[in-house]
């Protein structure tokens, strides 16, 4: 083929790409390779659908499974999960069966468990010890329960006693400085001349108990009347400064 052939057939190569049309099927993939390279077919509508519907289900099935996981994480810090969140009944009775085999205790009461804060419980129990106990045995036996309290008290619970000594009731935390205190002051109170019974504990019996001088309240209770009712009244006031300052004192009758 001569020169002027060739340049003719040049000249014809670019006239056809001038006329191709820009969104022809075939793309340069099938010109250069074959038909089998051509670009990826656009799917149908019910392969949308079905591709849809399936990545739905996917997101379904992850939600529910961070939900349930979510729930058993609430379900521990709420019911307690051994020795990291609060398990305030396993405390309880541990507490109980501890106090149990102390000298002097006669009984235990059944201990009660009440929340107070997203992952924080009281658990208070009632001990009664053994009647006539002297008064030597009685401070061993404050000690000993406000020990059992602080040992069973796991994270998360603290652990609050009222100690029945007969006509004196003593509020035993896991403070054994504190609790001495409360029977040091009972004891004082008991003594007063026409005192029934005394009761030295918490000023709050629901949620916000406390070692702090301020949240303690001694309860004593007379038959006296008039002047006799003015009189232990003004001896118990006094004797609750002197010995536990900032106790809260109520005097009342039976």
């Amino acid at each position: 083929m001569n020169a002027g052939g060739r340049h003719t057939d040049d000249r014809s190569r670019e006239r056809d790409a001038f006329r191709r049309d820009p969104w022809d099927d075939g793309d340069d993939l099938d010109a250069a390779f074959g038909p089998d390279t051509a670009s990826v077919r656009t799917r149908t509508g019910a392969e949308r659908l079905r591709a849809g519907t399936l990545v739905l289900l996917g997101v379904a099935v992850v939600a529910a499974v961070l939900v349930l996981v979510l729930g058993v994480i609430l379900s521990q810090v709420q019911h307690g999960v051994g020795g990291v969140f609060p398990q305030p009944d396993a405390d309880g009775r541990r507490f109980a069966t501890a106090a149990a085999a102390l000298p002097g205790v006669a009984t235990v009461d059944a201990p009660r468990t009440e929340k107070t804060s997203f992952a924080g419980y009281d658990v208070t129990a009632v001990v009664h010890a053994e009647p006539d106990l002297p008064a030597a045995d009685r401070r061993a036996l404050v000690t000993a329960v406000s020990t059992a309290s602080a040992d069973s008290s796991g994270s998360g619970v603290r652990i609050w006693v009222t100690l029945d000594l007969g006509t004196v009731q003593v509020g035993v935390s896991d403070s054994p400085e504190t609790s001495q205190r409360r029977l040091a002051l009972a004891d004082r109170l008991d003594a007063i001349g026409g005192v029934d019974a005394v009761t030295c504990g918490f000023a709050d019996d629901s949620g916000a108990r406390s070692d702090d001088a301020g949240a303690q309240r001694a309860v004593v209770t007379t038959h006296g009347e008039g002047a006799g009712f003015a009189a232990v009244a003004a001896a118990a006031e006094a004797l609750g400064a002197d010995v536990f300052p900032g106790v809260q004192v109520q005097t009342r009758r039976p």
